[in-house]
């Protein structure tokens, strides 16, 4: 039997992503914190007690698909890297293959049905990863860097008489404060370092629609010069199609 609703779950490094696919669309149902799972009577269990069955991919140990089966009434279906044949990708080390980078670029393919293309979907999370899928499905790989609020938090935790600055570009060059001079080694160098790694990447996948998805992707969306699509549910898609 078809479970009347599903859930799915995007463990990540800092946060847990929920949604629900209905109707044919997205529905977000949330971001939890670690501290919130296995707390009983916590949102995210509750949460988790209102559907039928649970699809969820983890990069964290700490979240594995039995540890919650423990913690709700609904079956839990973890999607793990069993998924990555050889026909999938052509990842030298599919074992150590975070499996969210593959179905984010599944996902964002899938999209560009009924002629999928290729893609370049940059998750743009705690760490920001730039990956590439050819028009036939084939992971190709990809880039793992710090990630935008990573890189501010270590240049303020490592130098002294330096703080913490808003996200943005400085509004005159050169910069001419500490605080836009902070801005333009923070912002400036995650913005020029992603764009570099995109054009890398296009040389290695011609033609490719470039995709944006995770908490920092709106910054890149506002300030770089590449023409991208924007979805916060790639993961999402990848998952659907794969479990």
């Amino acid at each position: 039997m078809i479970p009347d609703r599903t859930l799915y779950l995007d463990a990540g490094n800092t946060r847990i992503k929920a949604a629900a696919y209905e109707n044919g669309e997205w529905k977000p149902e949330g971001l939890f914190s670690y501290d919130e799972y296995g707390k009983t009577g916590s949102n995210f269990a509750e949460l988790c007690r209102k559907y039928d069955e649970i699809v969820l991919v983890s990069v964290k140990q700490q979240l594995q698909a039995e540890d919650l089966q423990k913690q709700v009434s609904a079956d839990v279906i973890g999607i793990d890297r069993r998924i990555l044949t050889h026909e999938k990708h052509r990842y030298r080390t599919p074992e150590t293959l975070g499996i969210d980078r593959y179905l984010a670029c599944l996902g964002a393919w899938s999209l560009g049905t009924p002629n999928p293309s290729a893609v370049i979907v940059s998750d743009a999370g705690t760490a920001c990863t730039v990956d590439a899928m050819n028009a036939e499905g084939v992971y190709l790989g990809g880039v793992i860097m710090p990630g935008l609020h990573m890189l501010i938090d270590t240049l303020d935790r490592g130098a002294d008489g330096l703080f913490t600055v808003a996200v943005q570009l400085p509004e005159f060059w050169p910069p001419d404060t500490t605080e836009s001079a902070l801005q333009a080694g923070t912002a400036g160098t995650f913005l020029a370092a992603w764009e570099t790694h995109v054009k890398r990447m296009q040389s290695a996948c011609p033609n490719a629609t470039i995709w944006l998805t995770g908490g920092d992707a709106g910054f890149l969306n506002r300030h770089t010069e590449f023409d991208c699509k924007r979805s916060d549910f790639l993961v999402f898609e990848g998952m659907r199609l794969s479990h």
